[in-house]
């Protein structure tokens, strides 16, 4: 009498491994895709929260101040940054370290380190104690000759140049207002605060900068009626230069 023996169930073949890992591997692929859109979307709304607090301290320092807004860049005998704050300025208008750096930045982190240069501690550059100065990963282009002296802005597009350049001419000492020293002023960029984009001592440093065109993939700009407006990369401009320093927004 034969006995009936149980069939061996068949195991997958080898293509169907391959269909198995390829969805896996899509699925995988899908979701890192989506995680970064989201990282960059809160990067950006980061950007955006942090330029209308600073561009808020920089109009309420100006409104009490006869209009004039005040001065915060940090001074140097070899002059100043836009990007570069005094501690005095920090500490008079409450400027906290969360709103100095964005998560965008690949070297400048949100603790206030530069982890492309042996973690050194740039929001109290130069010590904890009272004379420290800071590094943001944003720009304050106020007109202030602590970071503008020395240098050239250059105008802005060909057709906005030609209507702004008769309104914006200082014939007191034959120059153009460039950025705003002063609240309703009339100038070539009427511009607050902006992203980190900048090469500087032969750096290239940016909130959004691709890493290995080193590029910018754009940078928010902060006007003086208070709104934030994200330029896209081919409507970034050098807007000033000076010997070792080249500034983009």
């Amino acid at each position: 009498m034969r006995l009936n023996t149980p069939s061996c169930r068949r195991g997958f073949t080898l293509v169907e491994v391959l269909v198995v890992v390829a969805i896996i591997m899509t699925l995988a692929a899908a979701s890192f895709v989506a995680v970064g859109k989201m990282n960059i979307a809160a990067h950006k709304a980061g950007s955006v929260s942090d330029i209308k607090q600073l561009s808020v301290i920089s109009t309420t320092g100006a409104a009490d101040n006869n209009n004039i807004f005040p001065r915060a860049h940090f001074v140097t005998q070899n002059g100043g940054l836009p990007f570069w704050f005094s501690w005095e300025w920090r500490d008079q208008y409450s400027v906290t370290q969360e709103m100095a750096y964005n998560g965008a930045n690949e070297c400048w982190t949100k603790d206030g380190k530069d982890r492309c240069q042996n973690n050194t501690d740039i929001w109290n550059y130069g010590g904890v104690d009272e004379g420290s100065s800071s590094l943001f990963s944003y720009a304050c282009v106020i007109d202030d000759p602590v970071w503008t002296d020395g240098g050239e802005f250059l105008p802005p597009e060909p057709a906005e140049w030609e209507r702004l350049k008769d309104d914006v001419y200082n014939e007191d000492d034959d120059t153009y207002r460039w950025t705003p020293s002063r609240m309703g002023q009339k100038v070539a960029y009427p511009v607050l605060w902006v992203d980190l984009a900048v090469d500087w001592n032969n750096r290239t440093l940016g909130n959004y900068l691709e890493k290995k065109e080193k590029r910018f993939t754009g940078v928010h700009v902060g006007f003086m009626d208070g709104h934030v407006e994200w330029r896209e990369r081919a409507r970034v401009r050098k807007r000033f230069s000076r010997p070792g320093l080249t500034l983009y927004w």
